[in-house]
């Protein structure tokens, strides 16, 4: 399993992260909320670890619905 893929499967796991992972039009919006929480990594990854596939990370919170272009009423890109 890729660093990307325990990623996936821990949010999916955790109600209090898919819970933002919803609100979330990609991987940064979700980083920025989580490390109020005081939390950098997740699954024993840091978030900014080079092995991360950034575009397959904003892929996932896109499926929740809210984009860069479609964004969550109280998201950064609204």
């Amino acid at each position: 399993m890729t660093k990307t893929e325990r990623l996936i499967k821990r949010i999916k796991e955790v109600d209090s992260f898919e819970n933002m992972a919803y609100v979330c039009e990609d991987f940064a919006t979700f980083i920025d909320e989580v490390s109020e929480w005081g939390v950098d990594h997740i699954a024993q990854v840091d978030f900014d670890d080079p092995e991360v596939n950034i575009p397959m990370m904003n892929e996932f919170f896109a499926s929740f619905g809210c984009t860069p272009s479609n964004p969550h009423p109280a998201g950064r890109y609204a």
